[in-house]
C-alpha cells in the first residue's frame, strides 16, 4: 500500500497537536511496510524538522518512508487577498512545489491521499482516493465568541464558507470525537464517515512521579484561544476560590506565548512558562491538571498527555471531548467555578485518591488510545477509500 500524507506540520510526538497523532501513525504504517510519502507545508522552524526526520529515520521500516517539507508560498498582499476571497485558509495548498510533489505522487500513483486537519482539505478537491482528517472544527470554537471586530466577524465569515465548501467536497472523512462527526454529519450527509480516536504514542510518556506538593497546573498553546480562554478562567475566576482554601496553593501555567497572552497575571503564586522543549518539564511538576474551556472542540491533547503521564486532571465536559473519561474514576469533571475550585482542593488534598486515579488514567490511555489500536482502524478506514 503507498500512502501520501498531505500536512500542515511534521510528524513530531511532542510537536503540535494534530502532529503528534501523525507521527504514531506514520511511525505505525512504516513498521507495517507501507510505503508513505508526507508533504508538509510549514513554517515550522528548522530544529523540529530536522528532529521529526531524525525520529522517523530511527524507526523500523523507514526506509519506506519519503518526507518532503515546503514553504508557504510568498505573494503579494493583493494576491494574498484574491487567494484567501476564493480559497479562504488555503496555505498548505499554495505551498512553493507542493503542486508539483501532488503531480509526481498522482503519476506514481497512491492508494490513500491523507490529508491531515480541515484546511488540508482544499488539496483534496477533484482528486480520487482522499480521506481527509479533522480533528477540530474552528466554527464550533467561535461560537461562544462575543462582541466581535469586523476584522474577526469577516474571519469567522470566510472560515464558514471554507469549512462549508471542504466537507460537502469530501468522499471521505476521519474524526476523533463524535462532537465532530455529528456536525460534519450535519454539513455533508453523503460523506462515509470513520470515528477513529487521537492516537498517542504512550511509550514516550513515563508515568511521572507522584508530586506531593500543592501545585496545580495548566498547560495549553495560548494563541488558541479555548487554551487562552481556559487558562484566564482559572487564573481570574477558580484560582481564587481555590486559593482562598488553600492559601499555600501554587499554580504553574505553560504553554506556547504563555508569557505574551497572561504576563499580566505572573505574580507569587502564579508561574508561567513558554516555549517548553518536552511536556514531561511540565507534568513532572504538577500535582494536578485544572483545564476549563468553555468552548473548544476536539480531543484536548494536553488531558491526554495528563493521563499518560500519570497527573489526576480536572475538567469539564469539553474538556474529555473525544476521551471515554468517566468522572470519578479517570479524572474530575465539572462545569461552574465554584464545584472546579472544590475539586482542585479537593484533589490536592486527597494523595490516595489522587495514585489510584492516575493509574486508572494511564491505563485509559493505553487501553483507547495506542497507536497499535488506532493503526487498526485506519487501515480498515484506508481499505474502504482505496476502493473508490
Amino acid at each position: 500500500m503507498k500512502v501520501v500524507v498531505v500536512s500542515p506540520a511534521v510528524p513530531h510526538p511532542f510537536g503540535e497537536t494534530a502532529a503528534r497523532g501523525l507521527y504514531a501513525l506514520v511511525a505505525g504504517l512504516l513498521a507495517s511496510g507501507i510505503r508513505v510519502s508526507c508533504l508538509v507545508v510549514t513554517e515550522e522552524d528548522a530544529a523540529r524538522v530536522r528532529d521529526a526526520r531524525a525520529r522517523l529515520a530511527a524507526s523500523p521500516g523507514a526506509e519506506h518512508l519519503e518526507l518532503a517539507v515546503f514553504a508557504p508560498t510568498v505573494r503579494p498582499v493583493a494576491l494574498r487577498k484574491l487567494r484567501s476571497l476564493r480559497r479562504p485558509f488555503s496555505e498548505t495548498l499554495h505551498g512553493d512545489g507542493l503542486a508539483a510533489a501532488l503531480e509526481r505522487q498522482a503519476a506514481a500513483g497512491w492508494d490513500v491521499l491523507h490529508l491531515d486537519q480541515l484546511w488540508s482539505g482544499w488539496v483534496g478537491l477533484e482528486r480520487r482516493r482522499v480521506l481527509l482528517n479533522v480533528y477540530q472544527l474552528e466554527v464550533i470554537d467561535w461560537e461562544a465568541r462575543r462582541g466581535l471586530r469586523l476584522a474577526e466577524r469577516k474571519a469567522l465569515l470566510q472560515m464558514r464558507r471554507a469549512t462549508r465548501r471542504i466537507l460537502r467536497a469530501s468522499r471521505h472523512v476521519r474524526v476523533v470525537s463524535r462532537r465532530l462527526l455529528e456536525r460534519a454529519r450535519a454539513i455533508n450527509p453523503a460523506a462515509e464517515y470513520s470515528y477513529v480516536p487521537f492516537a498517542l504514542d504512550v511509550s514516550l510518556y513515563p508515568l511521572q512521579p507522584l508530586v506531593r506538593e500543592p501545585v496545580v497546573g495548566l498547560l495549553g498553546s495560548m494563541h488558541w484561544l479555548p487554551s487562552r480562554s481556559a487558562a484566564e478562567r482559572l487564573i481570574t475566576r477558580i484560582w481564587p476560590r481555590v486559593k482562598r482554601r488553600l492559601p499555600g496553593a501554587r499554580l504553574l501555567v505553560g504553554g506556547w506565548n504563555a508569557r505574551r497572552y497572561l504576563d499580566r497575571y505572573a505574580g507569587p503564586d502564579i508561574r508561567l512558562v513558554e516555549n517548553l522543549a518536552h511536556p514531561s518539564e511540565f507534568f513532572s511538576q504538577v500535582a494536578v491538571l485544572a483545564y476549563a474551556p468553555v468552548r473548544g472542540s476536539g480531543v484536548k491533547v494536553k488531558v491526554l498527555e495528563a493521563l499518560a503521564y500519570g497527573v489526576p486532571v480536572v475538567t469539564t465536559g469539553e474538556g474529555i471531548e473525544g476521551l471515554d473519561c468517566e468522572d470519578g474514576v479517570h479524572c474530575w469533571v465539572r462545569e461552574d467555578d465554584e464545584a472546579l475550585a472544590e475539586c482542585i482542593v479537593q484533589a490536592l488534598g486527597d494523595e490516595a485518591r489522587r495514585a489510584r486515579m492516575r493509574e486508572a488514567g494511564r491505563a485509559l490511555v493505553e487501553a483507547r488510545h495506542s497507536p497499535r489500536l488506532v493503526l487498526e482502524q485506519m487501515l480498515d478506514v484506508y481499505d474502504r477509500v482505496r476502493r473508490e
